[in-house]
């Protein structure tokens, strides 16, 4: 027979003991970590962010609550992630935050931050169309912005045409050129990160530059989503066997400016802002004459073998992944009609009929 142990000799836990200690944990556990995790939480998300500096900050339209928590993250205006979201859904204050550029104080806590995205901002909206040229761009800044002017921003863009992202922006109504263009370079780099990786380059076997290209006529060619990885895929099939793409849209890119007069290798202050307001930079392919289509200019590949030099116009990010993710198909030739229908043919014949139906 096992004798039983003497509590009072041993380190033995009785049963009323160990019915005291799991009602400790439970108290420990109940009472005492969430009033530590509570002060922690109220410390933490009133603490001042490790930014030294007063930094302005462009939230764009339509993002998300992750979205501009990592882009406040990556400017060093959170200390936490997570605990800014966490503050804002408790809080529910995420249907709140309001789109527009911000110009937040060094040292902002996260109650501080999500208070002032609360009320928005006096600024200006700006709306950039996808598939516009720089031009077309300049011109609309120049209108709904004090300090821009036409020509000062076409001379500074023009060298990153394709890749000046097309969105609603809020501005200050008196940003500056360069500080506008910057927002829209950044603001492609985001959007495409995932889109335009080097390990989806090195699939396609094509570099940055030459996806954007594509986008940039894809942008123009077709207005339907589903029309756009099809059409996509029909020029690059032309551009790997060697043949003339024959993008109308380049040849509108390249005829625009040179009817007035400019040489499109450098025109970038040609046309001026007064006739830049006339322009109809993109005119009907149906319209085009015999000599506008041997055009020898290195950006209409309706004569010119090979990509333009460069982009035609800011293509959306849906151009972009249709490009990424084309469509390898039995087309050889497309057309669209006025209505914006694309029709597809897989010969000359075919393609001729669809013609002589929809563009006459």
């Amino acid at each position: 027979m096992v004798e039983e142990l003497d509590p009072t000799k041993y380190h033995v836990l009785t049963p009323k003991m160990k019915k005291l200690l799991i009602i400790a944990g439970a108290v420990l556990l109940l009472v005492v970590v969430p009033i530590l995790s509570y002060f922690y939480y109220q410390a933490a998300i009133n603490r001042p962010s490790q930014n030294p500096n007063e930094i302005r900050v462009s939230i764009p339209s339509g993002s998300g609550l992750s979205g501009i928590a990592g882009l406040l993250y990556e400017r060093d205006l959170l200390n936490s992630e997570f605990l800014f979201k966490l503050y804002v859904m408790l809080n529910k204050l995420d249907k709140n935050i309001q789109a527009g550029v911000y110009v937040i104080p060094a040292g902002t806590s996260i109650v501080q931050l999500a208070d002032i995205l609360q009320y928005g901002t006096d600024d200006t909206s700006v709306t950039f169309i996808e598939g516009w040229r720089v031009e077309e761009y300049a011109r609309l800044a120049n209108e709904k912005l004090t300090e821009l002017n036409y020509e000062d921003f076409v001379v500074m863009a023009k060298q990153y045409e394709g890749y000046l992202f097309p969105d609603t922006y809020f501005v200050n109504n008196e940003i500056k050129t360069k500080e506008l263009i910057e927002l829209l370079r950044s603001t492609f780099d985001r959007k495409t990160v995932d889109v335009l990786t080097p390990e989806v380059l090195s699939g396609l076997n094509m570099t940055k530059e030459e996806v954007v290209i594509f986008a940039s006529i894809v942008e123009r060619e077709v207005s339907k989503e589903e029309d756009r990885p099809i059409v996509a895929g029909v020029l690059i099939k032309r551009w790997r066997n060697g043949e003339i793409l024959g993008a109308d849209a380049t040849t509108q890119y390249s005829l625009a400016a040179v009817k007035f007069g400019c040489d499109t290798e450098d025109n970038s202050i040609c046309p001026s802002d007064d006739q830049a307001r006339d322009i109809n930079w993109w005119p009907n392919p149906v319209s085009f004459t015999n000599e506008d289509i041997a055009f020898a200019n290195p950006y209409n590949t309706r004569a010119v073998a090979g990509l333009p030099p460069a982009p035609i116009s800011n293509p959306s990010l849906s151009s972009i992944s249709a490009v990424v993710d084309f469509k390898d198909t039995e087309y050889l030739y497309y057309l669209t009609d006025s209505e914006g229908t694309t029709y597809y043919a897989t010969t000359l014949p075919e393609h001729e009929l669809n013609v002589a139906r929809y563009l006459r």
